[in-house]
Formats: C-alpha cells, sequence, structure tokens
C-alpha cells in the first residue's frame, strides 16, 4: 500500500473544498492499510496507516481556517489520541524486524553476545501489538474514522461564519502556510548548534514534516515542480539527519530500558555488556548527524533558496 496522494488541485480552488479533497485520498489510505495494521504480518501497513494520520493531521493544523472550529478541535484530540496508541507497536516493529544493521554497530567478536535481545524486543513487541488490535478495533477508532469520513464529505457544506479561510483560494493560502513554515524553520534552525539539547532537534524535524506535507500534498500540484522538487529535496536530506538523531536517541532509551529483562536469559551478562557498547555506538552516531546537520541545512536555508521561497509562495 501507499501514502500517496495523486489530486488534481487547481490554484483558484476554495481552500474547503481542495483539503477535502486531499484529506479523502488519505482517509483512503488509512482504511486501505488498517486491516494490515491490525493483521501484523507486514510492518509497512502500521507505517503507511500511521503515515496517512499523520499528514491528515497536518492538513488540520496547517489549515485550520477552512474547519469549523468545535469540529476540528474533536477531531484533532482524537486522531492525536489513534497517532500515539499505535507508536509503540511501530517503534519495536523497527527493531524487531531491522535488527541487523543495529548488530554490525558492535566489533564483530561481540555480536553474536546480542542474540538475546532480539527475543526480548519480541517479548515486547508482542505486548505492543496485542494493545494495537484493541485500539484499533475499538469502539472509539472505527467512530473517529467513520465519523472524519462524514465530515470530510460535507466540509464544504459547512457554515462558513466560523471558517475565515474556507473560500479562499487554495494556491494563496498553502503558498501563504509554505512561506511561514518554512520561514519558521529557519529562525528555529539557526537557534540549533551541537549543544542544543536534543529536543531542539526534533521540533524542527517536527516542523520539517508539516512543510514537507505541505510541499507535497499543496506544492507539488499547485507550484512549477522546478521550484517544488528541488526544495523537497534538499528538505528530505535535512530531515534524513534530524530523524537519525531523533531515532538514536529513542534506541538509547530503549536498550537503557531493558538489562534487567535481558541480565535474566541465558547469556545475558554478556548480552548486557554488548548492550552497553551498542549504546556507545548509537550515541556517537547521534553525535555525528549533530555534525551533519549543520551542512544540510545551510543547503537548505542559502540566500538562494530563501529569496525562491519569498518570490514563489509569499
Amino acid at each position: 500500500m501507499t501514502t500517496k496522494v495523486d489530486v488534481k488541485l487547481e490554484f483558484d480552488q476554495r481552500a474547503d473544498a481542495a483539503a477535502a479533497l486531499v484529506l479523502r485520498q488519505l482517509l483512503d489510505a488509512i482504511e486501505a492499510n488498517l486491516d494490515g495494521a491490525i493483521e501484523g504480518s507486514d510492518p509497512e501497513r502500521l507505517h503507511d496507516f500511521r503515515v496517512a494520520i499523520r499528514r491528515s493531521r497536518s492538513v488540520q493544523r496547517q489549515l485550520r481556517g477552512v474547519f469549523p472550529p468545535d469540529k476540528l478541535a474533536h477531531f484533532r484530540h482524537e486522531m492525536r489520541w489513534l497517532q500515539r496508541a499505535t507508536g509503540d507497536a511501530r517503534d519495536l516493529d523497527v527493531y524487531v524486524h531491522g535488527f541487523g544493521p543495529y548488530r554490525a554497530m558492535v566489533p564483530r567478536p561481540m555480536r553474536p553476545d546480542l542474540d538475546p535481545l532480539p527475543s526480548t524486543l519480541g517479548e515486547r513487541l508482542m505486548g505492543a501489538r496485542r494493545q494495537l488490535v484493541i485500539v484499533l478495533r475499538s469502539k472509539r477508532a472505527t467512530t473517529l474514522l467513520r465519523d472524519w469520513s462524514l465530515f470530510v464529505g460535507e466540509l464544504a457544506d459547512e457554515p462558513l461564519d466560523a471558517r475565515p479561510q474556507a473560500e479562499r483560494p487554495i494556491g494563496q493560502l498553502a503558498g501563504e502556510r509554505i512561506h511561514k513554515v518554512y520561514r519558521r524553520m529557519v529562525k528555529m534552525g539557526r537557534a540549533v548548534d551541537r549543544s542544543s539539547p536534543p529536543d531542539a532537534y526534533h521540533e524542527l524535524r517536527k516542523k520539517g514534516k508539516e512543510l514537507r506535507y505541505l510541499l507535497e500534498l499543496f506544492g507539488a500540484p499547485l507550484y512549477p515542480g522546478g521550484v517544488v522538487k528541488p526544495m523537497i529535496k534538499s528538505l528530505k536530506a535535512l530531515q534524513d539527519v534530524l530523524g537519525r538523531h531523533q531515532d538514536r536517541e529513542v534506541q538509547v532509551a530503549m536498550l537503557r530500558s531493558l538489562p534487567e529483562q535481558v541480565a535474566g536469559r541465558p547469556g545475558g551478562a554478556a548480552a548486557v555488556l554488548a548492550m552497553g557498547v551498542l549504546v556507545e555506538r548509537l550515541m556517537e552516531d547521534e553525535h555525528a548527524a549533530r555534525k551533519e546537520f549543520a551542512e544540510r541545512f545551510e543547503l537548505f536555508t542559502s540566500s538562494s533558496q530563501r529569496k525562491l521561497v519569498g518570490e514563489i509562495f509569499s
């Protein structure tokens, strides 16, 4: 399955109508991946399910003026719940099904010592998946997706008095949002250096996701490809570094929570020592990502790029 959205939009199209078209395709992706996320044989189905939810939430945030505030608040709250409730299973899917690269990070003689770790993570994954299935089959989740579908289908008919952006051309509104989020990223990134706390990198990464979704969902159909595609490419390169930094932070925290469980297994003492080495390697890679960040950020926020964004999207 895929979460790619391919909607034909017109620059002068009403913003609420354009948002509904995009959200409908994202809902199709959510529904198409729901059974696979429950069944669990292909971890990418859960990933695609979560990406479609995350993109839907981004549209809610960035185009909030096209939605009735009270209904928007309800759906934002419920989708945030669904996103968070499925997060542990996805994180553990990544660890369990992609453990090879982590094993390769420790010296070759120590790699067999890590053998107890995947089974320990697997047990956690089984527990997380049980909770995931309960969530996805719950009345709350079913009601959310049903009500969201009805709401998206009727969005353009909602009263306009509390939706000041609803009738605006989507091209103008999307351009303004792209410009504003880009400028915010520039400001946030300039305040980040190698001594910044992890949260500063994480917040910048989240802001980058907002910009990427705007560019992919609205910028690509409405603005010149010669501007949007290179911008997405440089943003992806920056996001890769920020994502690696965040992944290492989460992975280190996960490993530090496991020694007691691992120690009681056969070969547990050696595994705990090897896990300590793995933590060191992950932390080294996290610091390497900080070094790479400056170079990627400089390319993304070059004077020519800032000028182009201002000219095209403001």
